[in-house]
């Protein structure tokens, strides 16, 4: 009986992963992508604390909304971006709803949304309204391309915009 349902959900992973596997072969980005790497704050106010921050982020590609391409060869799409970069207990937490272009491996994104600061060393805790803007490149394409991304976030608080920059898995 236990191997049965081990069984079963063996099959579902394979069926899900080759499904994702697919989806990920298909032209443009399909699915989620998520990066790790690092953050440098542009104001002196976040230096001060250190120079190098930690970022982690995702991307999920909004299958159901259409969205017109700009010029022909090239893809558009909408998707949620969220990420998060942080130093010792300061971090802010951008969340957007994103325009993505791709072409020829390169990713050009801008979003708007939600961040959510928590940096009492710098500015304290508060909801805002923040801006990004972002270019890739699919360094190594195929099934499960990755690729190198910049980023660079309008905080909220002028304090905690700065520059990301990533290395990422698109699933």
């Amino acid at each position: 009986m236990r191997s049965s349902k081990i069984a079963k959900l063996a099959s579902v992973v394979l069926v899900g992963s080759c499904i994702g596997i697919a989806g990920a072969q298909t032209s443009g980005a399909s699915g989620l992508s998520v990066r790790a790497g690092w953050f440098w704050p542009s104001s002196t106010e976040a230096t001060d604390l250190g120079n190098n921050w930690f970022g982690l982020g995702l991307d999920y590609k909004l299958n159901t909304l259409s969205a017109k391409a700009p010029v022909v060869g090239t893809q558009a799409y909408f998707g949620i971006s969220a990420d998060y970069y942080s130093r010792g207990g300061d971090n802010d937490l951008p969340v957007a709803l994103t325009y993505n272009i791709k072409q020829s491996g390169f990713l050009f994104s801008a979003g708007i949304g939600p961040d959510f600061v928590n940096a009492g060393d710098i500015t304290g805790n508060s909801v805002g309204i923040s801006e990004q803007v972002g270019v890739g490149y699919d360094i190594l394409p195929g099934p499960v391309p990755v690729f190198i991304q910049a980023k660079y976030y309008f905080a909220s608080k002028p304090e905690l915009s700065g520059l990301g920059v990533y290395l990422g898995v698109r699933f």
